[in-house]
């Protein structure tokens, strides 16, 4: 939902003051609240005004897209003109095992991005030496005075300078360059988790010394396993078994992350009973837990019969 969609929601003009969009959630939560509306609809709806009342109230959307978007920047450099960016995210996508899930992994990620224009320094345009001795030509000096930079104009040449449109870049400021970067994947991760990987975005100015890149924001789909789930820093699987087998005892084989492994199910054992295997969780550190689903017989002579089988 973003916070065009939220005003909608709960009919207001945007924008609002706090103090009107706080009324206006009462007055709706009240006419919709599940316990007072029993009309169909009326649950769903009330839900949507609370989302939308957090929207409204914090300025945050929670639209992926919107939250995604970016503005423009705009840089100016000491020796040249202001250019203004339109940037772009970095949104990447890697898919891994239900493993490598669990263990951790790293993955290689190839993509392409924009890079500083190093031939005009992101300026699209470079300075040409007037002939100044002071400043080297560009119309500026600087002067680094205990870790703090300053910029002033050359009193000798009087700032003048000349420019030339930069025929690295087209005038843009950046480049497009492959990147390959190496990301560290910590086990445990969900399907469909977004990891942001500082930095590593387009290139948006230089704001003295520094080059100011945006973030990357890489999207990680995980293949299931099936019968493996991952709960907290636990492996977790379920295992059938009948009622003789659970009263007798029996020896199992399951699968886990390190291959088919063999359990021993106690005689007497319960249903939902659990059997843990260590280090065979997250980052090999957890437990694989294993819970017992014992199947009961679905009338009273095949459990005669089941107890009978135990008596012998």
């Amino acid at each position: 939902m973003n916070l065009k969609e939220a005003y909608s929601i709960l009919e207001l003009p945007q924008p609002s003051t706090p103090e009107e969009a706080k009324k206006r959630y009462r007055e709706f939560t009240k006419k919709y609240h599940p316990d007072i509306n029993k009309e169909n609809g009326a649950e769903d709806r009330f839900k949507k005004i609370n989302e939308a009342y957090q929207i409204v109230s914090t300025g945050k959307s929670t639209d992926r897209e919107e939250m995604h978007r970016q503005p423009r920047y705009s840089t100016s450099n000491p020796f040249g003109r202001q250019v203004e960016y339109q940037v772009e995210n970095i949104n990447l996508h890697t898919t891994i095992s239900f493993k490598e899930s669990v263990l951790g992994c790293k993955k290689d990620i190839k993509y392409q991005r924009k890079v500083k224009c190093k031939e005009c320094q992101g300026q699209g345009e470079t300075v040409i030496n007037n002939g100044c001795e002071k400043c080297h030509g560009r119309g500026q000096v600087i002067i680094n005075k205990n870790n703090m930079i300053f910029v002033s104009t050359c009193d000798k040449c009087g700032g003048k300078t000349k420019t030339t449109p930069c025929t690295n870049c087209n005038q843009l400021g950046v480049l497009n360059a492959e990147t390959v970067i190496n990301v560290s994947i910590v086990g445990g991760i969900q399907n469909e988790s977004i990891l942001r990987i500082n930095g590593m975005g387009n290139f948006i100015g230089s704001f003295g010394p520094l080059e100011q890149y945006t973030d990357a924001h890489m999207r990680v789909s995980v293949i299931p396993e099936d019968g493996l789930s991952i709960d907290g820093f636990n492996v977790i699987s379920t295992i059938s078994i009948s009622l003789l087998e659970a009263l007798v005892g029996c020896q199992k084989t399951v699968k886990t992350i390190s291959g088919d492994k063999y359990i021993d199910i106690k005689p007497l054992s319960r249903n939902k009973e659990e059997i843990t295997l260590p280090n065979l969780g997250v980052s090999g550190t957890g437990f694989h837990r294993v819970i017992l689903d014992i199947k009961y017989p679905d009338d009273t002579k095949s459990l005669i019969n089941v107890l009978s089988e135990k008596g012998n």
